[in-house]
């Protein structure tokens, strides 16, 4: 049951937010579908993935350089009229920031008929939208790849962007590491000269991670922080954090370390010495499921230097 509410927000929110979207088109030319049923009269713009795949780039015509934006991928199959089956589809996501793979996923759908239809191909109609959501930061090396899996039906691709908002996040769900580790607390100066408490932040392991379990679908927040040793004649400059799901690589970050500007830093006993960077983060779409992950830092000179937290999307 929860799924099922959580499945039925999570596409009210797409929806309305989508009449706020720009549309993305991919590189090069394409083939074109215009798909109808989908919004009163008016017609939304989708493309056939095929053997090359579709790429997307030069987004500072959607989104300015250096600002988070969100993008929406909406995808469907074709399917027989009157179907009472699923339609099986999908394609792998892989998303680059240059020459460097920063993302890399398959995804998966199976849906059943809508009523979504296109005057280019007449006796067929299209299957329920599948969605998946990614939030980066644009630059001008930032490229998203589509592509076919094999043995899959075709895949029909829509590709929308907008800005990032703030989110809020479920602080009555504490979300711990499967070993069980000590939490952290950590408190930092905010903009009205207050002191703020962050709870929940866990040391990692670099040699083997850290895991923590989550019950899909959700959508999380991961950060993570450098400890700075002000004893050390000489801290790290930055550092690459590792994600993986169900123990497969997902994605990775590459850090660059800059000392917070709000004096944050950890209250238990014997961290003195230290004051914490900025934290960085990255969002993550949970499928459904029970799925396992871990955050990896693979530095062993920096052990013992590194906290993260999770937090999980409140929606109500």
């Amino acid at each position: 049951m929860r799924q099922i509410q959580l499945y039925k927000v999570l596409i009210s929110v797409i929806l309305f937010s989508l009449a706020f979207s720009k549309h993305v088109k991919p590189n090069g030319k394409e083939e074109l579908y215009k798909l109808s049923g989908i919004s009163n009269n008016s017609t939304r713009s989708y493309y056939k993935l095929d053997n090359n795949g579709l790429s997307y780039s030069n987004f500072k015509k959607y989104v300015k350089n250096g600002e988070n934006a969100v993008f929406k991928i909406i995808s469907r199959s074709q399917i027989a009229p009157n179907s009472n089956s699923k339609k099986s589809f999908g394609y792998k996501l892989i998303i680059k920031k240059g020459k460097k793979t920063i993302f890399s996923k398959e995804l998966k759908y199976n849906k059943r008929a809508s009523n979504v239809s296109s005057s280019k191909q007449k006796g067929f109609y299209f299957t329920e939208a599948g969605f998946w959501i990614e939030e980066l930061k644009i630059t001008d090396k930032t490229k998203i790849i589509l592509k076919p899996l094999n043995g899959s039906s075709d895949a029909f691709i829509r590709l929308v962007v907008e800005q990032s908002k703030e989110r809020k996040t479920k602080d009555s769900k504490k979300i711990k590491t499967l070993n069980r580790n000590k939490s952290f607390s950590i408190k930092f100066d905010n903009n009205d000269n207050k002191v703020y408490k962050s709870r929940n932040w866990i040391m990692i392991d670099n040699k083997y991670g850290e895991k923590f379990k989550i019950e899909g679908p959700a959508t999380i927040r991961v950060f993570s922080r450098y400890m700075i040793d002000n004893n050390a004649d000489k801290n790290i400059d930055s550092y690459v954090m590792k994600f993986y799901e169900d123990e497969k690589w997902v994605s990775e970050f590459d850090v660059n370390i800059v000392r917070s500007v709000k004096n944050a830093k950890i209250v238990n006993k014997g961290f003195d010495d230290y004051d914490l960077s900025k934290f960085k983060s990255f969002y993550y779409n949970v499928p459904s499921g029970t799925h396992y992950y871990t955050v990896k830092i693979p530095m062993a000179s920096e052990d013992n230097k590194f906290i993260f937290k999770v937090e999980e999307y409140e929606i109500k």
